[in-house]
């Protein structure tokens, strides 16, 4: 998993699910290991009130920034059930990707309708 340290307020995270670790990144991410369920902290660093506690803690103004060493120090409240922090990232990861589907499909509606006007 890699967190955006460099305008964290863009919330370009990532999550990999490759077995190995043979990549490359920018140096404006940190490399994250955790100890929880990915899919859980995932989605629990894409939320509005932890892009804010990370922001309270960046350096900078036009550039904000946070070491990863003062990331790794932020303390989150979250589910001590494995399980339930499982079921929690595995039902908004799915939830997101229904969301992406329809948007996709409206996209695609909306240009066969601009098409079929054309068309009259």
């Amino acid at each position: 998993m890699f967190f955006q340290t460099v305008r964290p307020y863009q919330r370009n995270n990532y999550l990999f699910t490759k077995p190995d670790n043979n990549y490359v990144f920018f140096t404006g991410y940190a490399h994250m290991r955790p100890k929880i369920d990915a899919e859980f902290l995932m989605c629990f660093l894409q939320t509005d009130s932890f892009v804010r506690v990370v922001l309270d803690n960046c350096t900078g103004t036009s550039y904000p920034a946070i070491n990863s060493n003062d990331l790794s120090n932020l303390e989150i409240d979250l589910p001590t059930s494995e399980d339930e922090q499982r079921r929690i990232g595995c039902f908004i990861t799915n939830l997101d990707h229904l969301i992406t589907l329809h948007q996709r499909k409206c996209k695609s509606c909306k240009k066969y309708y601009k098409c079929t006007r054309k068309l009259k």
